[in-house]
């Protein structure tokens, strides 16, 4: 499949079609790839998801307290929803990353496809301006948005031992490699469950790579 036939399915998926359609492709581009990369439409995108999710729960709760909106608007922005968006919009296919940020099977780091999602967000924003960027948003949030009193408000861990031990598992236990001051990402966590390795986290802090591979392993045990 050519690079625009591939993009033309993505803008189906989202529902959005791109009048300037290099901004879809560098939305999709990691900076392990080149200098013209995702990370300014993440930084547009984070804000415009945001505040499309914090206007919805304005005005679909009106009896909430800003304390509970604030819960409910972290839960459904954290980098575990931005992942489970992307595996709604198959996102890892189109993705554009270094020959260090591979592994067999696709991707390293599912935090990559988290911050694409918010990326594709910003590109939709710059190329089409609040209304598209919008019904982007809340098509892709509607699950969540639907069942947001039952959102899971734990951490990836939290949720991963709750998991491991009422299946009598035991705990995860998480080795981490630290690559030192300079390197990027600087550490490097993997998670096992009964002593076998079931996730794989990158960060440039220990507690990001160890909820990264605490999250990969969720998504694998659970299914």
């Amino acid at each position: 499949m050519s690079a625009s036939d591939k993009q033309r399915q993505l803008e189906t998926t989202i529902a959005y079609s791109f009048s300037d359609t290099d901004l879809l492709e560098r939305a999709l581009t990691h900076r392990s790839m080149t200098d013209l990369h995702m990370e300014r439409l993440e930084f547009l995108g984070d804000a415009v998801l945001g505040l499309v999710i914090s206007e919805h729960l304005h005005h679909q709760y009106p009896e909430k307290s800003e304390g509970q909106l604030s819960r409910m608007r972290s839960a459904l922005v954290r980098k575990e929803s931005l992942y489970d968006v992307a595996l709604a919009w198959k996102l890892t296919q189109y993705l554009h990353v270094g020959e260090s940020e591979r592994m067999e099977g696709g991707i390293k780091s599912p935090s990559i496809a988290a911050n694409a999602v918010e990326a594709v967000i910003g590109a939709v924003f710059q190329d089409g301006g609040w209304p598209p960027a919008r019904k982007v948003v809340l098509q892709a949030w509607h699950s969540m948005l639907q069942s947001v009193d039952e959102v899971d408000n734990r951490d990836a861990k939290s949720r991963l031992q709750e998991f491991t031990q009422a299946k009598t598992w035991g705990l995860p236990e998480y080795e981490l490699q630290d690559y030192g001051v300079g390197k990027n990402p600087r550490f490097e966590a993997r998670c096992r469950v009964k002593g076998e390795l079931v996730g794989t986290g990158f960060g440039e802090r220990k507690k990001i790579a160890e909820i990264e591979a605490a999250e990969q392993a969720w998504q694998q045990l659970k299914t």
